[in-house]
């Protein structure tokens, strides 16, 4: 009886740690990119990549399992071999920012082993609106993402796009080829310096808060092209990209890119 009951109560704890362990990996489907796993985890490439050591971006196979990064760490203990530059590349962070959220390190100095270092924030998690869905028939596109910077904002109601956090003066990258209709200070919606581009048969996007815009109205751009910078500019907390993606008007998630 008392082995019976101690099953009992343990079931529930067994049962809940199974389905966390479960919430914490992701199967590769059929055209998924690594990149696109990543924006629908609302994390970053690099990320993923330092939670699956070995892990090729360009051979990933259908139905492989991968870990998702923990949307919940703050922060990180200093292993052998370490170094700042090492543990940013692995967060998907910039040394400048690990040392933001970190004043009292010295960066001249080494890391010693065991040293906690605070991260400068958490990962934020998909949201059940975030699902790629969304995609439209018809986009079968080779993209690039405007900067491989950290999901602060995923797209969800409210928020018909992504913002990407990265560096100021950071280069922001033409998702796609097409013609610059739109290039000025969007003073009226608080997107401030803003860059549209539109890549035909009525798809869009949009690049928004640049400290400056590179590419010029009507210019013609490719894919990847540099067309503006990183910057903070209008309705803006912090520097980062609004990213957003639209088809006849209409926004879509822009994981449906990739």
């Amino acid at each position: 009886m008392a082995a019976f009951m101690f099953i009992r109560a343990f079931t529930p704890l067994l049962l809940a740690a199974l389905s966390l362990a479960g919430a914490m990996t992701v199967r590769v489907q059929p055209g998924d990119t690594l990149t696109r796993m990543a924006v629908r985890a609302g994390s970053t490439p690099q990320a993923f990549m330092a939670v699956n050591p070995g892990l090729n971006p360009n051979k990933l196979q259908v139905g492989t399992v991968l870990q998702v990064p923990s949307p919940t760490a703050r922060s990180v203990v200093v292993q052998a071999g370490d170094t700042l530059s090492g543990v940013a590349k692995r967060r998907g962070l910039t040394v400048t920012a690990l040392l933001k959220a970190n004043p009292g390190i010295n960066p001249q100095r080494a890391l010693q082993i065991g040293q906690r270092l605070q991260l400068p924030g958490a990962v934020v998690a998909r949201s059940a609106s975030s699902s790629v869905s969304v995609r439209t028939v018809g986009i079968r596109v080779t993209s690039v993402l405007p900067v491989q910077g950290r999901v602060t904002t995923p797209y969800r109601g409210g928020h018909e796009g992504l913002d990407l956090a990265a560096p100021m003066g950071t280069r922001i990258r033409a998702a796609l080829g097409g013609v610059v209709i739109e290039s000025r200070f969007d003073s009226r919606t608080g997107w401030g310096w803003t860059v549209v581009v539109d890549h035909g048969n009525g798809l869009t996007t949009r690049y928004s808060h640049n400290s400056v815009n590179l590419a010029r109205l009507g210019a013609r751009i490719n894919t990847g092209d540099v067309i503006a910078r990183v910057g903070s500019t209008g309705n803006s907390t912090g520097p980062h990209v609004d990213y957003r993606v639209s088809r006849n008007g209409q926004p879509l998630n822009p994981a449906a890119l990739y």
